[in-house]
């Protein structure tokens, strides 16, 4: 089951440590399981533990340094073992915040919006002219990016789930007209078919990560109109491939946009 989760679902805590968790995802759906021997009467409290299993939960990263290490590490993990040179540790940059995926204590997916400021973004290093033109035709960009989630998860739900959240940040809360993103170009046709992302600029090199690299973008209005389509229908349309079935439907992703204080929008 994916659900936003409610404040009053959360104990009261110290939210600069734990801070409120914004979505649940359980991996295992204990009705697609099938039986792989003779049946027998359900003991008591086992499907209860089966729908546990396997929960993650979804979270602003704190400043909390288990954490914080936890996702720094992941990232380092997933980006080393391409090849890729990339900055290790997550910093608290202000106009940065990241998303955790935890179970048990242990980060097992992680991404990153830096919104635009005076510092600029990332892209602007391999892709100055496009981020100019950008600026230039009044549009409000922000960045996705330290993308990464555990091999052994296997998800498409965590990853729908991170990416909308993102998503309802930057459009939802922020107001952004763009969300940017570089990939490898190995990478591109995913978040072209799945996510619907369009290429804004050619193939070119990122010193950063020493690799080529392609500048993706997904607008405002590509967003509404595919989550509005296909938000939350997951089970129902078992032969679409696009992620954007894995996102929340439309009326809890405006639940989660009022708890993070924007309220609803037609």
């Amino acid at each position: 089951m994916l659900r936003p989760v409610r404040m009053s679902d959360q104990p009261a805590r110290n939210p600069s440590l734990n801070p409120p968790t914004l979505a649940e995802v359980t991996v295992m759906d204990v009705e697609r399981l099938r039986s792989m021997c003779i049946e027998q009467e359900d003991i008591p409290g086992t499907r209860e533990m089966a729908q546990q299993k396997d929960k993650f939960r979804v979270r602003l990263l704190s400043s909390d340094s288990t954490r914080r290490e936890g996702a720094s590490l992941l990232i380092e993990k997933m980006y080393s073992w391409r090849g890729y040179h990339t900055k290790k540790q997550i910093d608290e940059a202000p106009n940065r915040i990241t998303l955790v995926a935890e179970f048990d204590g242990h980060v097992y997916g992680t991404i990153t919006v830096n919104l635009d400021s005076d510092t600029g973004l990332a892209a602007d290093e391999t892709y100055p002219d496009v981020m100019s033109a950008l600026r230039g035709e009044g549009r409000k960009v922000c960045e996705f990016g330290k993308f990464a989630v555990e091999q052994s998860v296997k998800s498409k739900r965590l990853m729908g789930t991170l990416f909308h959240l993102m998503c309802i940040y930057a459009f939802r809360i922020q107001d952004c007209d763009d969300a940017l993103i570089e990939v490898n170009p190995r990478h591109r046709s995913f978040y072209e078919k799945y996510l619907d992302f369009f290429a804004t600029a050619e193939e070119r090199i990122c010193q950063r990560v020493g690799a080529p690299a392609v500048l993706l973008r997904l607008t405002r209005e590509t967003y509404r109109a595919r989550v509005d389509e296909l938000g939350g229908r997951w089970r129902d349309l078992k032969e679409e491939k696009s992620m954007f079935k894995y996102f929340f439907p439309r009326v809890e992703e405006d639940a989660i946009a009022e708890r993070l204080g924007r309220p609803a929008r037609t």
